[in-house]
């Protein structure tokens, strides 16, 4: 079990992402894609990542794993995450949510790390912009009890106008219980890339019938063990009457030839893309 350390904060505070949240939108570019195999931690990072997802995928039911396994976590390391996660998770497109307000779905909200950001991030607009007159009611799903229980002890609203609540589901084998059109806007993370295409176009069908605004998604965008990275999702986003309006491809972590910048390597670099799209 990793351990998380005061210094692992503030070499993530370092990235600068409290005065932009969009950092590693300017920090991407397509040559240090290709020169982050530079990196010698990159490459035996990458081929340890790849190797255990190659073991395991062979040895273990991969996909009963997403449901079963028992994931608990601490505070401490469920704040890290939350803070390395913002690198490649950006808020796009958030402020049409806070802007709004309404009902929002987390679709695969995992231990709940990116709604609470989304809790932070719209009761820091409302008060930055003086709105006083908007609530938001944001609800979290995921397959995984044992994550949704996480999220249930972990996330907190610092406002009486903004709501959380979180409950297991399964979009792809059950469907959802909730009518045509409920919730405002829909976030899901993560989640696509570890679909296979009839999976994605079940959970993709049920997301889309269940939001009528705006859809954020974030999702890896190269191949990996056990993945299905997809560069056309906003095709398969028009066919459910949703139009891509904002997209960025960017990297894991911030840019170095020398060394991986995350202090506990859990991941090589990998590409990832997030999008906002807009119902038509």
């Amino acid at each position: 079990m990793w351990e998380v350390s005061k210094s692992d904060f503030n070499t993530i505070e370092k990235w600068g992402l409290e005065k932009d949240p969009f950092a590693a939108v300017k920090d991407f570019d397509l040559v240090k894609v290709e020169q982050r195999w530079l990196n010698p931690e990159q490459n035996a990072t990458h081929a340890k990542y790849v190797a255990a997802r190659e073991e395991y995928i062979q040895t273990q039911d991969f996909d009963n794993y997403y449901r079963e396994a028992q994931k608990p976590i601490d505070r401490l390391r469920w704040e890290f995450l939350m803070k390395r996660k913002a690198w490649f998770i950006t808020p796009l497109g958030w402020d049409r949510i806070a802007k709004h307000g309404g009902r929002v779905v987390d679709l695969g909200c995992g231990d709940g790390d990116v709604v609470q950001r989304l809790v932070d991030y719209v009761n820091d607009y409302w008060i930055s912009n003086n709105i006083k007159n908007l609530e938001l009611l944001i609800v979290g799903i995921d397959l995984n009890k044992s994550r949704v229980e996480n999220a249930i002890n972990l996330v907190e609203s610092p406002s009486e106008s903004i709501k959380v609540v979180f409950h297991q589901g399964d979009a792809i084998g059950d469907g959802l219980d909730f009518d045509d059109d409920y919730f405002d806007f829909g976030l899901t993370c993560g989640v696509l890339e570890i679909l296979d295409d009839t999976q994605c176009s079940k959970f993709l069908d049920e997301l889309s019938r269940i939001v009528k605004k705006g859809l954020y998604i974030e999702d890896l965008f190269e191949k990996f063990p056990g993945g299905f990275p997809r560069d056309y999702l906003g095709k398969l986003l028009l066919e459910r009457g949703f139009l891509v309006n904002k997209r960025h491809i960017l990297m894991s972590e911030p840019f170095d030839t020398k060394e991986l910048q995350d202090p506990k390597k859990l991941w090589p670099v990998l590409l990832d893309q997030n999008l906002w799209a807009d119902k038509t």
